[in-house]
């Protein structure tokens, strides 16, 4: 298992939304919102390092998301 954490910059009035979405996804362990450059950090659980990428792509996707970075567990 990797573990993932994803930092989220979100349109203001989108940051509750964006997190239900995130609460939808597979591997998603747990997602609030925060103050600082990031509005939202969440965390996903995948079973091999090359699931990833198609997640953090779906992530990005997803409606409300501006931007973001993502650190994985090595």
């Amino acid at each position: 298992m990797v573990q993932i954490c994803v930092l989220i910059k979100a349109e203001k009035v989108s940051v509750f939304e964006v997190i239900k979405q995130l609460e939808k996804m597979p591997g998603m362990i747990d997602a609030f919102a925060t103050f600082g450059r990031f509005d939202v950090v969440a965390f996903f659980s995948v079973e091999k390092l090359e699931d990833v990428r198609p997640l953090i792509k779906n992530v990005g996707g997803l409606v409300g998301v501006l931007k973001t970075e993502t650190l994985v567990e090595i």
